[in-house]
């Protein structure tokens, strides 16, 4: 398998996704990664699209991130900035790009439903995490934008969200219900009359009537919102996006790590990177046994000191194995999978100085196999 490293995708790719469970690094990851292409001169923002703030506080900010990318200063020929999603604020400026005029668009962003649908539906922050994306994909600022995903189960729904609404806005349903000016509810009003009864029952008349305008005021803009669904779905699946799996050690995150390998595949992304985060340090160049043996063949303070260094080996060793058999599995599905494995820090990441640190071991040749 020839060799291909992180550093090497930092240099060639426009889109870096990184997913992962929680508690691995992910978000450190991403962020050292934007290092690393910064370094190489490129322009790059890293995005969380993560509602906790863990990407403010790894690189050190004291104040919260927002969409609006913020630089980062950093030693490097390139610029790095980051951003953090804001969900209300991408779909207003979705609205804002779809709408036929500046009325239309003030009418729907003022409407209730509206103003809820922007708030709080996860599948909502799903598709405008995807558009955010986008924005950023084309924005003549950044070379490469870096996305750092939730540490959820579900962090890879937003991939999928595009061609859920495209087809969604492409349902008969609601081609009638967006353009009742256009005559559809006179035809089709028998079918509509027990759904639109059926939801007023639920959530009352007065939301129900926030729905009807926000649908009227949305009627003309779906074509807009499919075919920028559509275009987000592409960017995707593009070959200048690249996604990198990050683990760790322990039996839960291999597992959720699995869980993400599975997704991709079935999502039919390739996966060509991994990273092992977290490792614990491999000392010396013996192993557990050696340092036992020598412990049995010592006395005193040499024969506890062969004893602890067995055991931190023992450790490294476990760690090792795991890591090994999960990449085995993972090169089942996607046999360009390459490795890149970096060791635990002594303490956390809160400071763009210790981030520069990491981004040095995931650059090394040696940290590659």
């Amino acid at each position: 398998m020839s060799e291909i490293s992180l550093e090497q995708m930092c240099h060639s790719a426009r889109v870096i996704v990184t997913c992962g469970t929680g508690g691995v690094g992910k978000t450190s990851i991403a962020a050292s990664l934007g290092v690393i292409a910064a370094r190489a001169g490129r322009r790059v923002v890293v995005i969380t699209i993560d509602p906790a703030k863990r990407l403010a506080d790894a690189i050190g900010l004291t104040e919260s991130l927002g969409n609006e990318p913020e630089q980062v200063q950093i030693s490097a020929s390139g610029e790095m900035w980051v951003s953090m999603l804001d969900v209300r604020e991408t779909f207003d400026n979705l609205v804002r790009s779809a709408a036929p005029t500046p009325e239309r668009a003030t009418e729907m962003m003022e409407n209730s439903f509206y103003r809820s649908l922007s708030r709080s539906l996860s599948g909502t922050r799903d598709y405008m995490a995807a558009e955010r994306l986008y924005e950023l994909y084309n924005d003549e600022r950044f070379d490469l934008v870096i996305v750092d995903t939730p540490p959820s189960r579900n962090a890879l729904d937003f991939l999928e969200s595009p061609e859920r609404l495209a087809r969604f806005l492409k349902h008969p349903i609601v081609r009638v219900l967006i353009a009742p000016g256009r005559g559809g509810l006179r035809f089709a009003s028998a079918a509509i009359t027990p759904v639109l009864k059926a939801i007023s029952s639920v959530v009352g008349s007065d939301a129900l009537a926030g729905v009807a305008s926000f649908l009227r005021a949305f009627d003309g803009m779906e074509k807009e919102f499919t075919q920028r669904a559509l275009a987000v779905a592409r960017t995707l699946r593009s070959d200048d996006t690249r996604f990198v799996v990050v683990t760790a050690p322990s039996p839960d995150a291999l597992r959720e790590a699995d869980h993400f390998v599975s997704e991709l595949s079935r999502l039919k992304i390739d996966l060509k990177y991994v990273v092992a985060n977290r490792m614990p340090p491999r000392i010396g160049d013996t192993s557990s046994t050696d340092q036992m043996n020598f412990a049995r063949n010592a006395t005193g303070d040499v024969a506890a000191a062969h004893t602890i260094l067995a055991g931190l080996l023992v450790d490294a060793e476990r760690a090792e194995a795991g890591i090994d058999e999960f990449i085995a599995r993972t090169r089942v599905k996607f046999p360009p999978a390459h490795l890149t494995a970096v060791t635990e820090f002594p303490t956390d990441i809160h400071s763009i100085e210790s981030i520069s640190e990491l981004a040095e071991q995931l650059a090394a040749p040696s940290s590659a196999k």
